[in-house]
């Protein structure tokens, strides 16, 4: 009887790891594009590259997606369909929390890059490349954010809360201040704000210097009493 090869001393194989299901290869794929499309744009990133980041062939990636730019593009719907940032904070707003919608506001901005990068680097190489995706990607994203704040800020300045500065413009100086933080972290890799500082106390304080600029003097008094 033929001895094992075990009884002959040999190493036993290791069990073969099960193949991906499409799915789940499909899922890889994302995510490997996400991660080379944020670090080096749709034009410097070629198929090649993403299918080594898969670890598969070309040939095989063609398979998922029939061309670079359908990847990109599934990529950027994606990044579309995700929650935004303004849903869960009407409540506070048609309460007129100032502080509540504004710091909820920062602070969903700053965790969501902070957990994940790549809709940010994205969102800007599709604006810089020209790309067909970036008016769409901006309007899902950007525009439905400026246009939430930049009503809300119309509606407490008729109410006499804030002072009668350019809605428009005022919501672009909060938002601003947020994206300066984003950017200079996540592209340039420079921050001088001290580590122990979390997301919500960057926040807390660029809506604190922001209020502080904006509130007419009764609503001070009225929110300091």
């Amino acid at each position: 009887m033929p001895r094992s090869s075990e009884a002959d001393g040999a190493e036993p194989r290791p069990p073969s790891r099960p193949r991906p299901g499409r799915e789940q290869r499909r899922r890889q794929i994302l995510q490997a594009g996400m991660r080379c499309f944020a670090e080096h744009g749709f034009r410097g990133t070629t198929t090649r590259e993403l299918a080594e980041a898969v670890g598969i062939t070309e040939a095989a990636l063609y398979r998922y997606f029939d061309s670079k730019e359908a990847l990109y593009t599934a990529i950027v719907d994606e990044k579309v369909r995700q929650p935004g940032w303004t849903e869960p904070l009407e409540s506070a707003a048609a309460r007129g929390d100032d502080r509540a919608v504004f710091e909820g506001l920062a602070r969903a901005m700053l965790e969501s890059v902070e957990a994940d990068s790549s809709f940010l680097r994205i969102l800007l190489y599709t604006g810089l490349e020209g790309h067909a995706l970036a008016e769409p990607f901006f309007a899902s994203r950007i525009r439905r954010l400026r246009d939430f704040l930049t009503g809300y800020l119309e509606r407490r300045i008729a109410e006499g809360a804030f002072r009668a500065v350019d809605p428009v413009l005022g919501a672009r100086a909060l938002l601003g201040m947020v994206l300066d933080h984003m950017i200079v972290r996540e592209i340039f890799r420079r921050d001088s704000t001290p580590p122990e500082k979390t997301a919500a106390e960057v926040a807390a304080c660029f809506v604190s210097i922001f209020l502080d600029g904006i509130r007419t003097g009764e609503e001070r008094k009225r929110v300091a009493v």
